[in-house]
């Protein structure tokens, strides 16, 4: 008998795929690194705002820029919405690189292609990725 695998969709138990199932568990533990790493480099997160902006835990320590803090979060936001935008090739070789810490020659033997043609592949979503950012921050 196959297993079966269920996702809780607005309270609702919703079967689904075993792919759609582990995709969407790979995307939860990676928002949580993320989160993890956010909280170790001190950034605050725009959940933590009550509805009037502010911060519901005071921040104590006058040193904290907040400004900068925002400003790095909505960069961190721009970067994944670009990030979004490429297509799954790209994404796959961006999220390889940058997130789980492969060198171009491991991706290269994995698509059984040269290291130029990954390192040249790299180069030109990193321009896209620029460009996808500039149109953000107009």
């Amino acid at each position: 008998m196959a297993k079966e695998y269920y996702l809780y969709v607005r309270g609702q138990k919703v079967k689904v795929s075993e792919d759609i199932y582990k995709v969407y568990w790979r995307e939860k533990e990676h928002e949580k690194y993320l989160e993890q790493v956010d909280r170790k480099n001190h950034l605050l997160f725009f959940s933590s705002l009550d509805h009037d902006g502010n911060f519901v835990d005071n921040i104590a320590d006058e040193s904290v820029d907040v400004a900068k803090i925002v400003e790095t979060q909505m960069m961190i936001e721009a970067v994944r919405n670009a990030i979004s935008k490429l297509n799954d090739e790209e994404r796959d070789i961006i999220e390889r690189l940058y997130f789980n810490d492969e060198t171009l020659s491991s991706i290269a033997r994995g698509k059984k292609v040269s290291y130029q043609a990954i390192q040249w592949r790299k180069n030109s979503i990193l321009k896209k990725l620029s460009v996808l950012l500039e149109e953000f921050m107009k």
